[in-house]
């Protein structure tokens, strides 16, 4: 746990621009607190749901250790409908066609997009997934396969060679640079995120692409210069503060899905202000409307598509539409969108 006190400790040192707002505010101090207790090796089992608001959601359904007892067995009772093979969905649905039908879409989208086929690539086991399945003797989760779709979007307008410099903010899980890089091995992407999502995600992506391939963030955590310092093919791992570094980083694409929509406008245009004229791309996929926001909770001020594309000054929308995962439109209020822009 030395890495993530120290993360946290030069987080709370970093500038105030650089702190979370209200949105991640309510979660904090409780995902540090289960880190500290939690059982790496059941990462993605379910066991621990405040990790799924940063993309360890892998559970078929959610686990929820202290619900009452009438509660529990109301979970046992679906969880036993959903394991089993039955057709308890409309059109007479199983399990077991939802994953398939997802999987073929992948199959579709990839050779659409030109990518190395979901049938040569599997996901990692490590963390427990409760929802791993194997289709064709390769293992899938879900997420796994939603991942792969964000790729062959982003595919399919850039025909991407596999030595390009990729950076992503709010890496969250891990799970996009799980896919990039068995997709793409020899990329170089560089991770930022808060202290707690880098630390898990670190871990996970240690254990799945081995020690050798990622850069730690106790090794990133003095770097004054990235030039000389980014290794080419290897996942670097860098608290979020550290952001200014890219003021002088030329780089192919910047890469942020869904972690902008729970920021305050004036944070993203922090942090896009160190991604405009440096790289060649910009791949956001956000709520087109804006996250959830109360007077209580959630973000101050929701941002919409037309203030990223505002924001975005300089570059150009080359591809847009609603977005989709494996087997489903993602939903909110007014539903997500996809997008590309690209430097003019």
């Amino acid at each position: 746990m030395q890495s993530l006190d120290r993360l946290l400790k030069e987080y709370h040192n970093a500038p105030e621009i650089f702190q979370a707002g209200r949105y991640w505010k309510t979660y904090e101090d409780k995902i540090v607190s289960e880190i500290k207790q939690a059982d790496i090796t059941q990462l993605r089992s379910g066991k621990y749901p405040i990790f799924s608001t940063f993309g360890f959601s892998e559970a078929v359904y959610n686990y929820h250790p202290n619900l009452p007892l009438h509660e529990k067995l109301i979970k046992q009772a679906i969880r036993k409908l959903f394991v089993t093979n039955r057709a308890i969905l409309p059109y007479s649905l199983k399990l077991s066609d939802i994953r398939e039908m997802a999987y073929h879409h992948c199959v579709l989208q990839g050779e659409l997009a030109g990518a190395k086929p979901i049938s040569e690539i599997e996901a990692s086991a490590f963390g427990n997934p409760a929802d791993l399945f194997e289709i064709n003797g390769k293992k899938y989760t879900m997420q796994f396969l939603n991942f792969y779709i964000k790729l062959c979007f982003v595919q399919r307008a850039l025909r991407l060679k596999g030595n390009e410099t990729i950076v992503e903010l709010g890496s969250g899980s891990g799970f996009q640079v799980e896919v990039l890089k068995k997709v793409f091995p020899d990329l170089t992407i560089l991770c930022f995120d808060l202290p707690a999502p880098l630390y898990l995600c670190q871990q996970y992506l240690t254990h799945v692409l081995g020690d050798a391939q990622v850069v730690q963030s106790d090794e990133t955590m003095e770097v004054a210069d990235l030039e000389g310092f980014v290794e080419k093919g290897k996942v670097h791992m860098f608290g979020n503060w550290k952001f200014p570094l890219l003021k002088t980083f030329k780089f192919d694409l910047f890469w942020n899905a869904a972690s902008f929509g729970e920021m305050e406008p004036d944070i993203v245009k922090n942090y896009l202000s160190y991604v405009k004229g440096n790289c060649d791309y910009v791949f956001l996929l956000q709520a087109r409307h804006g996250k959830e926001s109360t007077d209580s909770f959630g973000v101050l001020t929701p941002l919409k598509f037309s203030d990223y594309d505002s924001m975005l000054s300089g570059y150009r929308v080359i591809k847009e539409s609603d977005a989709y995962e494996a087997h489903r439109r993602i939903s909110q209020t007014g539903g997500y969108f996809q997008a590309l822009w690209q430097r003019e």
